[in-house]
């Protein structure tokens, strides 16, 4: 398996971009989140809500953004498989890689970065002046 690619902002802190100009180009049209990642779907189950409201604590601040919606909906149903018992084994190695991706093992945090996202009470000239 081939090693998951660098984020541009660790590549931009480890001053990758100064030596390879280049490379900050070729990342230019790169998505960025433009949101939070919200209230849980009305679809889950109390149990499923429960468990995505524990997950939204327990990420690292910047982590699950609206893009992540998916990702988070599928890794509390395997949360809610392994705690109600009828998971299968292969199902424990899928959480475990979920929560992996997000920052959640002791391993994987240092590996994890995160975009902070602008505030619902900041305004576009609070932004204008950060930048």
């Amino acid at each position: 398996m081939s090693r998951p690619r660098t984020p541009t902002a660790i590549l931009e802190a480890r001053g990758s971009f100064v030596h390879n100009p280049g490379r900050k180009a070729a990342r230019a049209n790169e998505p960025m989140p433009n949101g939070q990642l919200g209230r849980p779907p009305e679809h889950l189950t109390d149990d499923e809500k429960r468990f995505w409201r524990e997950l939204t604590r327990l990420a690292p601040p910047g982590v699950l953004t609206n893009s992540d919606r998916w990702f988070v909906e599928m890794t509390v149903r395997l949360m809610a498989r392994v705690r109600h018992g009828t998971a299968r084994t292969m199902e424990f190695g899928q959480l475990v890689q979920c929560l992996a991706k997000m920052g959640l093992s002791p391993a994987d945090r240092s590996r994890v970065s995160a975009v902070p996202l602008p505030t619902e009470e900041e305004s576009e000239w609070d932004r204008f002046l950060q930048d």
